[in-house]
């Protein structure tokens, strides 16, 4: 069986080390001088509880100790309160005490220690309860002793120091809180025990363990009695297998401590104050990014309003440069067809310009001829008026012929003469007749053929005139178009900038809150860390999980921040880049606006050759005009002169015939003059004939004369018709090759309009696309903003405002708990003296060692009783 000597040393060294940490552990900070000291002179003041316990936890008795420690250089006069009874540990002289306090007068040069001991009957700050199973079984302590098994020792110890008090802390919102709540002195303790070396395969989860050296196991357990970095009470054992077993003896010390001052403790409580603080950062962070995410979402409103306006005038604007690009297309194709009719036109104005010069030369050239033919007309006429006096004079001289005879032979034979004459002449008139005859009937035909000329020449140059006069109004309709499309695109250049800018303003915005985001969820992380300073397993786990769910939710939302918004915003700016570069400078020819410039230079060209076409056209229209009524008129003369010249040539016809006979009658005169009555009335009705036939071709010969005057005047009136219209077909190619110039300026700028366009409407496209995605996104952007706000950043700051009360009150728990360590000395300490306390229990052991100390009691009485009955009786028989 083990005695309780066996354990002294470990009592000791247990106590040893209580009293050592008691000494080392100020309850209170510092001090100011105590009153009634003189001198350099400091006080120490420890009051030590030693109790002693049953195995169970009852107590059994309690002593304090006093002990005052004086050091310096000076005198003292204090009273030090003391226990009723307190008896001197240093001599055998009594204790001057008066009222509860002893009396200390002395001086001091060095050291001096006064120590006393009294009976203690107040309440210990502890409450500890053990408890012993064996084998499963709850037994009592005196029923392990000799057992063996399986034992299993647990102690409960609690902190009965609580009291409700109010306590004040800060929120994280800067206001000020008040709460009630259990305030207990900060305790610690240890306790340690040895096992006996009959004590085997010895289990603790809260025990440091180490060989005793001697077999025996010594298990030593710490306590924290305080929260928040402890709690009030705690449970710790161990479980041993025995044989013969006993319950050896246990020490614990309990003592107060300052948590502010401690070494230990003070980095735990200014954890719990800075945790405090960065719940307050934390709350003023996260009520700052959620005012700056109400910002966001506010502005994320404007912008979403802006990108759907946007999304629609780029729906609007990629219509518009859909039919830009469809209209520039057209105005390509019409520009090269413009400038291909245009080269035509002049080809044509050209030609047309030869052929009314050689017109005109032609006209000159006929004009010419009409007056040979007028004059040669009237010498016809003049030979026909000789003629009929001739004819007269045949006449007469047919007459003298019937009525003289004589000269019948000469005069026959000269009518012979002048009769071969005349048939020749008349042959010949007749032939020259039937020549003006075929040429006066290819005049009229040609006359005709450049009257229809004349007459289509009119209606195509009146035409001309009208589609030139309906073209002209194209290019200015296109200027202003162009005008207004310049405008447009200056609109758009301007705006597109503030819209890229804004989109990206916004992008680095989110960027600015993706950032603030890492650094909240690296602060959340960081708050994280101070869980372990949370005793209670459930309240940590309950605080870990609602920081991780606050992390994840953030970390989501940062992440749909940099994968949803951001691309978006970035596709939003790339297209309004890309737009930016479409539209370009006017200096620039592939942009739009250097292209519409462009165009609109060109149009403008074209517009100046319309006109010049026009004029030219208007020209060739009065030229036209003017040779067609010309033509008319010639082609009446000409008719008038084939008419005149066909009677003309009948009536030389009958001359001839009539020369003929005359002829022939004058042969038959000269043949026989016995027919000179006869040959005379033929050549008397011959001559009459003649004269007849004279006078017709004297009237034909008028009527050429009339045709040929009349074909004079309307080649009066053609020629400078003619002239005029080689005047207005010069003026006519002149235009037409600056209507093919301007065309040929216009077809390149066409061109570049519709490329421009084509590249403008890809931009568009592009634009409405990027527009169309981030309208689809951009409502995210606010609804984003406000969840984040909701279930983020709000979150966030009620759990900084959660975790700054909690730290807070925390650490106004141990602020008041610190207050309060100095009240757990049984009696207080003299005014300005450090004041120290410990308590020491000291649980009794079970080993049967009472029992047998019992039984060897009562022997030793009963021995001597027996001696002195036998005494009593050796008297009696002496």
């Amino acid at each position: 069986m083990f005695s309780k000597r066996k354990y002294a040393v470990a009592t000791m060294a247990a106590v040893s080390g209580c009293l050592l940490v008691a000494a080392q552990a100020p309850i209170a900070g510092a001090v100011s001088a105590a009153s009634g000291v003189s001198g350099d002179v400091s006080i120490t003041n420890t009051e030590t509880v030693d109790a002693k316990l049953t195995a169970d936890g009852r107590v059994s008795s309690q002593r304090v100790y006093d002990q005052l420690v004086l050091k310096g250089d000076g005198s003292v006069e204090i009273d030090n309160p003391v226990a009723d009874g307190a008896r001197n540990l240093n001599g055998f002289g009594g204790v001057s005490v008066r009222d509860g306090k002893q009396r200390v007068s002395t001086s001091v040069k060095g050291e001096k220690a006064y120590r006393t001991v009294a009976d203690y009957d107040g309440e210990l700050p502890v409450d500890v309860r053990v408890e012993y199973r064996l084998d499963g079984e709850k037994v009592e302590p005196k029923d392990i002793v000799g057992k063996s098994g399986t034992l299993e020792v647990t102690y409960h110890v609690r902190n009965m120091t609580g009291e409700q008090q109010d306590v004040t802390y800060v929120d994280g919102e800067g206001r000020t809180r008040t709460s009630t709540m259990a305030v207990v002195v900060p305790l610690v303790g240890s306790m340690s025990t040895v096992l006996p070396a009959n004590f085997t395969n010895v289990q603790s989860e809260q025990a440091n363990a180490a060989g005793d050296g001697k077999g025996g196991t010594l298990l030593s357990f710490t306590m924290t009695l305080f929260p928040p970095i402890g709690a009030d009470r705690t449970t710790f054992g161990y479980t041993a297998e025995i044989e013969d077993g006993l319950v050896p003896e246990a020490n614990m010390s309990v003592l107060p401590v300052n948590p502010l001052t401690s070494p230990s403790f003070a980095g735990g409580a200014a954890s719990y104050k800075g945790g405090a603080d960065s719940g307050a950062e934390l709350t003023e962070g996260a009520a700052t990014i959620d005012q700056n995410l109400l910002k966001i979402r506010d502005g994320a409103e404007e912008l979403v309003a802006g990108i759907l306006q946007l999304d629609a005038g780029a729906g609007e604007l990629k219509d518009g440069t859909g039919q830009l690009s469809t209209g520039a297309k057209k105005l390509s194709v019409g520009a090269r067809d413009l400038n291909s009719g245009a080269w035509q036109l002049r080809d044509g104005a050209a030609q047309a310009d030869d052929g009314a010069r050689r017109l005109s030369s032609g006209a000159s050239e006929l004009r010419a001829g009409s007056a040979q033919l007028r004059a040669g007309a009237g010498q016809v006429s003049d030979g026909n008026a000789a003629l009929f006096v001739g004819l007269q004079q045949i006449a007469a001289g047919a007459a003298a012929l019937w009525a003289g005879s004589t000269d019948l032979d000469e005069g026959a034979s000269l009518l012979v003469t002048g009769a071969g004459a005349l048939d020749d002449g008349a042959q010949q008139l007749n032939g020259g007749l039937g020549a003006l005859a075929d040429g006066t009937s290819d005049a009229v035909a040609g006359s005709e053929t450049l009257s229809a000329g004349a007459i289509a020449l009119a209606d195509g140059a009146e035409a001309l005139d009208g589609g030139l006069e309906e073209a002209a109004k194209v290019p200015a309709q296109l200027i202003a178009g162009m005008n207004q499309l310049s405008t447009g695109l200056d609109q758009l250049a301007s705006g597109l900038p503030r819209a890229r800018d804004g989109a990206g303003a916004v992008a680095g915005g989110l960027t600015q809150l993706s950032g603030s985001l890492a650094q909240v969820i690296t602060g959340l992380q960081s708050v994280r860390g101070f869980s372990n300073l949370i005793a209670d397993p459930e309240e940590r786990q309950a605080f870990e999980t609602t920081v991780d769910q606050l992390i994840g939710g953030l970390q989501q939302s940062n992440a749909g921040v940099t994968s949803s918004m951001l691309p978006a915003l970035e596709q939003v700016v790339a297209g309004l880049q890309f737009a930016i570069d479409g539209v370009g400078d006017q200096s620039e020819p592939a942009s739009l606006r250097g292209g519409a410039a462009a165009v609109t230079s060109g149009l403008e060209l074209l517009d100046v050759g319309l006109v010049a076409a026009r004029i030219g056209a208007g020209d060739v229209l009065g030229g036209a005009v003017l040779l067609r009524d010309g033509l008319g008129d010639l082609a009446g003369g000409l008719s008038d002169l084939d008419a005149g010249a066909g009677a003309l040539l009948t009536g030389a016809g009958d001359l001839a015939a009539g020369t003929f006979q005359l002829r022939e009658n004058s042969q038959m005169l000269k043949q026989g003059t016995t027919e000179l009555s006869h040959g005379s009335g033929l050549v008397s009705a011959g001559a009459t004939d003649a004269a007849g036939a004279s006078g017709q071709l004297a009237a034909g010969s008028a009527q050429l004369a009339g045709g040929a005057n009349q074909l004079d005047g309307g080649l009066a009136q053609l020629a400078p018709g003619a002239g005029e219209l080689a005047n207005g077909t010069a003026r006519l190619a002149t235009g037409s090759g600056q209507l093919a110039a301007g065309t040929a300026e216009l077809a390149p700028g066409a061109r570049e309009l519709a490329a421009g366009a084509g590249k403008l409407d890809a931009g568009a496209g592009r634009l409405a696309d990027g527009l169309g995605q981030a309208a689809g996104s951009a409502p995210q952007l606010p609804e984003g903003a406000q969840q984040l706000s909701d279930q983020g950043t709000s979150q966030l700051k009620n759990v900084g405002n959660a975790t700054a009360m909690d730290y807070g009150q925390k650490y106004a728990l141990i602020e008041a708990g610190a207050e309060r360590a100095a009240e757990l000395q049984p009696y207080g300490s003299p005014e300005g003296a450090v004041s120290r306390a410990a308590y020491k229990l000291t649980f009794a052991a079970e080993d049967g060692e009472d029992r047998a100390n019992l039984v060897r009691g009562g022997a030793a009485a009963a021995i001597a009783l027996l001696g002195l009955g036998g005494l009593a009786i050796r008297r009696k028989l002496s």
